[in-house]
């Protein structure tokens, strides 16, 4: 089958386009035949062997990419309720203690077929597209358990989502406004993508190179300041947001493209009754939840570029560059 992998950590130009061996379901896996993948910061990392991705020399080659969208091509041994050609969306987590992630410590998505550990995989509706499908599960997973699992976002509150153009913060926008119905302050770094968030449906954007994140979001709540953070960011915008929060606030950190450490202010943990927490993906289950709300037509995903799977080292350095609004697809003939 083709597949996109790598020899060794590096580089775009480390990516391989060729041919590797088709995957066999083993008990309690099936194999899917892959339509469409998204592309992640985690593909990006584990291609560089960054931030916990470095695989070892003998498990080398390494097929990259977690999530993706198809049909069942095989079912293994001890799996029921699931039968082939149904049409599927794979959740990249699995396993426990720790939890592993498609792509990183198994084969991956950036293939014409993957082997998937059964429970991990949802049936779609016919009203999503594979691309459509493909885009959730790691953009949505862990901004469902910021939002609604951890977050507990209710109608009357404010939510402030960072780096707003990202994967993860198109999601959250949606979230926040279509399935809460909350007030949405998108927070990103240039005129463009405040323009594009607010088409998004948040209600104000604040663009964090030209304005004060913590003094305008306080201007925008009457001074009260919002109820819920949703970080994907980490430490270049932690402090500010940090200090944009109303008593009784929660912070969710879900990523930390643009740094890991920043200081906290204890005095202000404590006496507004602050809550910081962290989120990393999200259960299957979920995904269910967020695969319905999909197919209502509540929720989508930001698409920037469609690529074909023999493109994905382009898609790799355009996403580098961090100039993009959206998600990348990959698409598989």
């Amino acid at each position: 089958m083709k597949a996109i992998f790598i020899r060794e950590h590096g580089e775009p130009s480390v990516i391989e386009y060729g041919d590797m061996p088709e995957p066999e379901a083993a008990p309690g896996e099936v194999v899917v035949r892959v339509r469409a993948a998204a592309l992640n910061r985690l593909d990006l990392y584990t291609r560089a062997g960054l931030r916990g991705t470095k695989i070892r020399p003998e498990a080398m080659p390494r097929i990259l990419g977690g999530d993706c969208a198809g049909d069942v091509a095989q079912v293994g041994a001890d799996v029921t309720g699931l039968s082939e050609g149904r049409r599927v969306v794979v959740n990249p987590l699995y396993g426990a203690n720790p939890p592993q992630v498609l792509g990183v410590n198994r084969h991956g998505s950036n293939a014409e077929f993957v082997a998937v550990p059964a429970e991990n995989v949802v049936p779609i509706p016919d009203s999503l597209s594979y691309e459509q499908a493909a885009a959730l599960p790691t953009v949505y997973l862990p901004t469902w358990a910021i939002i609604v699992r951890e977050g507990r976002l209710q109608g009357g509150e404010t939510a402030m989502v960072l780096s707003s153009s990202s994967g993860v913060g198109t999601a959250a926008i949606q979230l926040v406004k279509r399935v809460v119905g909350a007030t949405c302050i998108a927070v990103t770094s240039t005129g463009e993508k405040v323009r594009r968030s607010k088409e998004l449906g948040a209600d104000y954007a604040i663009n964090y190179k030209t304005e004060d994140v913590a003094q305008r979001a306080k201007e925008l709540t009457g001074g009260k300041g919002v109820d819920l953070v949703v970080d994907s960011a980490g430490a270049l915008l932690f402090e500010a947001a940090y200090a944009s929060l109303a008593r009784g606030g929660r912070y969710g950190v879900c990523g930390v493209t643009a740094g890991y450490q920043a200081p906290i202010h204890l005095g202000q943990l404590f006496s507004k009754e602050l809550r910081l927490f962290g989120a990393f993906m999200g259960s299957s289950g979920e995904l269910r939840q967020i695969v319905e709300a999909a197919g209502m037509g509540k929720i989508g995903t930001a698409v920037h570029a469609v690529v074909p799977l023999s493109e994905t080292a382009a898609a790799h350095e355009e996403m580098e560059r961090a100039e993009h609004f959206g998600k990348f697809i990959v698409s598989v003939p």
